[in-house]
């Protein structure tokens, strides 16, 4: 079985081939610097004498931002021509599709006009649907804010949209916190309007159950940051029911305040031992065990009494 490699020494002197198409349909419209991570990219795609890079290395490489280098991918994965693959601890891979193929099974190439205009379509339902939400019209500056999203963070008129909805329901009319909203979505790699429910479900579950919690051991207030970290940790981490919790909180019964540091070593202790069910937690509970004095306490106390007794009589007579 043979195997070919041309082997170059030099990667100056070696070629990287980019399709027409590319040039032609995609890179015309794409930022300018998505292009350059595009064409770097291609390079190692093509040559299997370099070595794997890093988003970081390519950013260094390109004079960018490593936060630049993902926009990067995230565009290129939506026109449909890149695909990004990160397995649970593995490397991020980049596959990159032969345009000409794609463009046979049915692809059909991108009409900047069709695309504009589609874009500024949703785009202007969607203010529509948020100065409904808001009962007035927008400012200048929550415009630009929700443009950013559009622009910075490569949200949908449709995940836009959705995130405005998500905050007013919970009473937060304040762009400042939408925005955070918003970078904590972008962090978590919330690209799609179904990704974004699937958060906002998890999300909901998972503070009906810290405020369970927090009504369990007595607190009818909002959990601060390091009381959600401990309760994650228990739910996430250890997956506890909340029932094992609960037994938890039943051991500070005698405390005059309940202390969540004391709680953690209790179900940390719980969890390294494997346990699942409060039954089992009753179960291990050490037998009392009685000393030789114990058992015959009976007698001797008879004997007390006794001897008590004959004392009484004898100082009668």
């Amino acid at each position: 079985m043979n195997h070919f490699e041309m082997i170059r020494n030099n990667d100056d002197l070696s070629v990287t081939l980019i399709e027409n198409i590319f040039i032609n349909h995609y890179m015309p419209k794409a930022p300018g610097d998505f292009v350059k991570v595009y064409l770097l990219g291609l390079k190692y795609c093509q040559s299997n004498s370099l070595s794997a890079i890093s988003d970081k290395v390519i950013a260094k490489s390109l004079n960018l931002l490593e936060s630049d280098v993902i926009k990067a991918w995230r565009y290129w994965e939506s026109e449909g021509i890149v695909q990004v693959e990160s397995p649970a601890g593995e490397n991020t891979r980049i596959n990159y599709f032969n345009i000409a193929s794609l463009m046979l099974e049915g692809k059909k190439l991108p009409s900047k006009k069709t695309e504009e205009d589609k874009s500024k379509n949703l785009t202007r339902e969607m203010f529509k649907a948020v100065e409904y939400m808001f009962a007035r019209p927008l400012s200048s500056k929550e415009l630009q804010t929700i443009n950013s999203w559009l622009e910075d963070l490569f949200f949908t008129p449709e995940l836009a949209t959705l995130l405005v909805e998500y905050c007013i329901g919970k009473q937060k009319k304040d762009f400042n916190y939408m925005n955070k909203v918003a970078l904590s979505w972008y962090d978590k790699s919330i690209r799609t309007y179904d990704e974004a429910l699937a958060h906002i479900d998890s999300t909901n579950t998972k503070w009906a159950n810290y405020y369970k919690i927090m009504h369990f051991l007595g607190f009818n207030r909002q959990p601060s940051k390091a009381e959600t970290e401990y309760m994650d940790k228990w739910l996430d981490d250890y997956k506890m029911p909340l029932e094992m919790i609960f037994e938890g909180c039943r051991k500070m019964t005698g405390l005059n305040k309940p202390n969540f540091r004391y709680l953690d070593t209790v179900l940390k202790s719980w969890h390294e031992k494997g346990y699942t069910s409060p039954d089992q937690v009753v179960d291990d509970r050490p037998a009392t065990k009685q000393s030789p004095d114990q058992k015959d306490s009976k007698y001797d106390y008879d004997l007390i009494q006794k001897k008590l007794r004959e004392k009484m009589w004898s100082d009668k007579k």
